[in-house]
């Protein structure tokens, strides 16, 4: 039995590396998970005294912790549910009971909403969260649902693109918030659920670079970006654009799944040029949907 989950905890750290075939990239997402495993089956082999399954599973604690160095957990700091500048939430189509996501809506009272997977349905039900915001830029996305930017500061140079085969949309507008100019994106690729969805989110990122690489700073990209920040092309993506991710020496920021947390993997960010001072980085509270909302305060 431990030579057998030793031998599959392996398989999926060394996989999770490689990039021959589409689903490889899923098994990059779940590292902190692997290096939980190891650490059971480390004692497990000193119990049983066979130390070179102890080595291997060391080994693999130490492979998978420097993949997601940038993001390792640390002491729990109480979470600042204040009012924030910027606020992305994906409400999730199928989210039957609004009223936790509008109490955090109330509670953060964001100048900038992001609010992503909202169906004809889910619209009419926020309703009155809508209204607050007289700036609002909206387009569909797939399936039925819609992808919307609200704002209390009136849009400047407000666009939306498609990119990749399936046309997700890059919605991208102006905004003037505490004395400075800010541009800031919002998107919502595909998920790597199957081989031509995941060249879909790879195209979608390859595009957009281009974009974001030629807009002065400061600039801010936020959304539901279906990628875990060690993703190869997540980490070239950061690079090619200078931006950085609000959840780097922030811990290990669980945004999806909410409702089975020991698989959690942060899937959504805020991403933010080096010219930008942020403070009170929040994830959370629980909103009803399968994500976590993510929001933080320019300073």
């Amino acid at each position: 039995m431990i030579i057998t989950l030793t031998a599959i905890i392996t398989a999926l750290t060394l996989l999770g590396l490689s990039k021959k075939l589409w689903f490889f990239t899923i098994f990059d997402f779940f590292r902190i998970q692997y290096a939980f495993v190891s650490v059971i089956l480390i004692f497990i082999s000193i119990y049983y005294a066979n130390y070179f399954l102890c080595a291997v599973n060391f080994t693999l604690i130490l492979i998978n912790l420097y993949r997601i160095r940038h993001f390792l957990p640390r002491p729990w700091v109480k979470p600042s549910y204040t009012s924030k500048t910027l606020m992305s939430v994906n409400a999730y189509d199928k989210n039957n009971d609004l009223s936790k996501l509008t109490a955090a809506i109330d509670i953060f009272d964001p100048e900038i909403l992001l609010i992503m997977e909202v169906t004809e349905k889910l619209h009419l039900k926020l309703k009155d969260v809508f209204a607050r915001y007289p700036y609002k830029l909206e387009t569909p996305v797939r399936d039925g649902f819609r992808i919307c930017l609200l704002s209390r500061h009136p849009m400047k140079n407000d666009a939306i693109t498609h990119h990749g085969d399936s046309d997700s949309p890059l919605i991208k507008a102006d905004f003037d918030i505490k004395g400075k100019k800010f541009t800031v994106f919002s998107g919502h690729p595909k998920p790597a659920f199957n081989k031509k969805w995941d060249d879909d989110r790879h195209a979608y990122f390859s595009e957009i670079e281009k974009i974001i690489s030629n807009t002065p700073k400061p600039k801010i990209i936020m959304g539901d970006f279906n990628s875990v920040p060690w993703e190869r092309h997540f980490v070239s993506f950061l690079k090619n654009t200078g931006m950085k991710s609000t959840l780097i020496d922030h811990g290990y920021k669980v945004t999806w799944p909410s409702y089975f947390l020991p698989m959690g993997i942060p899937m959504d960010h805020i991403l933010i040029s080096d010219d930008i001072n942020y403070t009170d980085l929040t994830v959370g509270p629980n909103v009803g949907s399968d994500h976590y909302p993510i929001s933080l305060d320019i300073i």
